[in-house]
C-alpha cells in the first residue's frame, strides 16, 4: 500500500489537473482524507495498480485488438472471474475491499455524509476510466446525487472543501449524458444556489479544462438531445413544469444560421435514500424509476409543442455558444486560489483558451447534428466546425497537460469527421493522451471512432453519404456503436 499511495501522489496527482501546485486537491485533500479512511486508501491503491498495469501493457504494445474487443464487450469488462495475473489479482483485491468498506460507511448515518465517501467514489470512478471507460456510470452518478441529497439533509454543517468533488461529478455526469443518450442528473448546486448560477466553482478549469461559463451550455446538451427525439425530459428547476413555449421558426436550422467566425457508478440490493449501496464494481445499485423519482417529466400533448420547445432551447444554446468568448483575465483570477501557486504562464493561458475553443466548436458540432439529423457529415457546415476543433486541438503546446482534457471534443468532432487527414490527427491525439495518462477510456473512444470511420467509408461507397446519414438510430453516428436496447453501460469521454 505505501508503494501504491506514493505512486498516486508522485506520478498520478500532477497529471490529474491542468496546473499542478500545493493546492492540488487530488494530493492535498484526498491524501488528507485517506489518513482516516481505509476505503479511500484501498481506492487509491486500486487506481494506482490499474494505472501501472495499463501503462505496462501499453509499453509492451498490448493495446491492440485484444484490449479493444475486451473493452467493448460490457459483460466481459464487468466479469468477476479470477484473474491469472498476480498484479491484476492485487488490483481487484484493493477495489473489492474499497467497495465493501464504502458500503459499510453508507450504512452508517453519520459516516455516509463524510467527505471521504465522495472521495472514495470519485477515485473508483477514475478507476473505471483507467480500466476501460465503459461501465454503469449513470447509476454511479445517480448514487452520487442521492448521497449529496443526504449530505444536504444532514444536521452537521456542510463543508465547502468538497465543492471541487461535486464539480467533477457534475462535469462527468454532463459529459457522459451528452454521449449516452440521456439527460444530466447533477444539474444544480447542492448548496442552495439558484439553478442559473455557476454549476462549477471558480478554478474548475484546472480540474476539467473547460471554461466554467461555457460549461453552463454544455451541461444542457444531453437534455437537448432528448428533446430532439421527442423524448421526456426533466422539468426546468426554476420554473416547475414546462409551459407551452413560443414556437421557433424552422428557419432557425443551423444550415441557415452562421456560426461565430474565428481565426481559428450487479447487486441484488436496492439503492435507497437511507442506505445507498454499491456493487462489487463500485457502482450504485439503483433502477431507472429511482433515478427519475421525484422528477417532474414533461409529456407533450402535441408533437409540435415538443418541437417548438426543442427549437427554442436549441436556439438559446447556439446563441450562447456563438457569443461566448474566452476571458483570460477572469480565468487567471479564478485559477490562482485553485492552484495556490504562481500565476499561470502565458502559454498555459493560451492552451486553456485553445482547449475551451475546442469544447465550444465540438458543442457547435453537437447542436448542428441535432438540428440536422439527416444531413451527411460531408456537408460544409460539419466540415468547417470539425476543422475548427482539429485546429484548436493542434494549437496546444507540445506535450501540454491540457491535452488530457481533449477526449470529448475529439470524440464529438471525430464522429462527424470525413477527412482522412483529420481522422489521422484525431487518432494520433487519442493515442498520445492514452500513452501519457494510462487511462483506457481514450482507447475505448478511439475504438468507437475507428468503427464509425470504417462503417462510414463502406456506407459512402455502397449507398451514398446522404442515405448513410439517414440510416442513423438517433441523431448521432456513435449511437450505432455504443447504444442499443437494454444496454445499461455507458462510455465516458474524459
Amino acid at each position: 500500500m505505501p508503494f501504491f499511495i506514493d505512486y498516486y501522489e508522485k506520478t498520478m496527482c500532477p497529471n490529474m489537473v491542468f496546473i499542478d501546485g500545493p493546492g492540488n486537491p487530488f494530493r492535498e485533500h484526498i491524501l488528507q482524507l485517506s489518513t482516516s479512511s481505509r476505503s479511500l486508501q484501498h481506492a487509491i491503491c486500486a487506481l494506482a495498480a490499474c494505472n501501472l498495469r495499463q501503462k505496462r501493457r501499453l509499453s509492451l504494445g498490448q493495446h491492440g485488438r485484444e484490449l479493444s474487443e475486451k473493452r467493448l464487450d460490457p459483460i466481459d469488462s464487468q466479469s468477476d472471474a479470477q484473474p491469472e495475473d498476480q498484479s491484476l489479482s492485487e488490483e481487484y483485491q484493493h477495489r473489492n475491499i474499497a467497495v465493501r468498506l464504502l458500503n459499510e460507511q453508507l450504512n452508517d448515518a453519520d459516516k455516509s455524509t463524510h467527505d471521504s465517501v465522495l472521495a472514495t467514489i470519485l477515485l473508483l470512478c477514475h478507476y473505471r476510466m483507467a480500466e476501460s471507460g465503459v461501465a454503469k456510470f449513470q447509476t454511479q452518478f445517480a448514487g452520487v446525487k442521492k448521497i449529496l441529497g443526504m449530505r444536504r439533509m444532514s444536521p452537521y454543517p456542510l463543508t465547502r472543501d468538497a465543492a471541487w468533488m461535486e464539480a467533477l461529478f457534475t462535469y462527468f455526469d454532463a459529459i457522459s449524458a451528452s454521449v449516452n443518450d440521456r439527460e444530466a442528473q447533477l444539474n444544480a448546486s447542492f448548496f442552495g444556489v439558484l439553478p442559473d448560477a455557476q454549476l462549477l466553482p471558480p478554478g474548475s478549469e484546472n480540474l476539467v479544462g473547460c471554461d466554467r461559463e461555457l460549461f453552463k451550455t454544455i451541461v444542457k446538451l444531453g437534455r437537448l438531445n432528448l428533446l430532439s427525439q421527442n423524448r421526456p425530459v426533466q422539468s426546468l428547476l426554476n420554473g416547475g413544469s414546462h409551459s407551452r413555449p413560443n414556437a421557433v421558426s424552422r428557419s432557425a436550422s443551423p444550415l441557415g444560421s452562421p456560426f461565430k467566425a474565428s481565426p481559428h457508478l450487479g447487486s441484488d440490493h436496492l439503492f435507497n435514500l437511507h442506505q445507498p449501496r454499491f456493487d462489487s464494481n463500485g457502482f450504485s445499485t439503483i433502477d431507472e424509476e429511482d433515478i427519475l423519482g421525484g422528477v417532474g417529466l414533461h409529456s407533450p400533448t402535441a408533437y409540435d409543442d415538443h418541437r417548438s420547445m426543442f427549437w427554442r432551447e436549441w436556439k438559446d444554446a447556439r446563441i450562447a455558444l456563438q457569443s461566448w468568448e474566452f476571458d483570460a483575465s477572469r480565468v487567471v483570477a479564478s485559477l490562482l486560489p485553485a492552484s495556490s501557486a504562481s500565476p499561470p504562464t502565458g502559454a498555459q493561458v493560451r492552451d486553456l483558451g485553445s482547449l475551451s475553443e475546442a469544447f465550444r466548436y465540438a458543442a457547435l458540432v453537437y447542436t448542428e447534428r441535432l438540428g440536422n439529423p439527416n444531413v451527411p457529415s460531408a456537408h460544409s457546415n460539419f466540415r468547417n466546425l470539425v476543422s475548427q476543433v482539429v485546429y484548436y486541438a493542434t494549437s496546444l503546446e507540445a506535450g501540454s497537460r491540457a491535452e488530457k482534457f481533449l477526449l470529448w471534443p475529439l470524440f464529438v468532432a471525430g464522429s462527424e469527421c470525413v477527412n482522412e487527414l483529420q481522422q489521422s490527427i484525431v487518432r494520433s491525439k487519442c493515442r498520445e493522451i492514452m500513452a501519457r495518462s494510462g487511462y483506457m477510456n481514450n482507447l475505448a473512444a478511439l475504438d468507437v471512432l475507428e468503427r464509425l470511420w470504417a462503417g462510414e467509408r463502406k456506407d459512402d461507397a455502397n449507398m451514398g453519404s446522404k442515405i448513410a446519414g439517414m440510416s442513423r438510430r438517433g441523431p448521432f453516428n456513435w449511437a450505432k456503436v455504443i447504444g442499443g436496447p437494454g444496454l445499461d453501460m455507458e462510455w465516458i469521454m474524459f
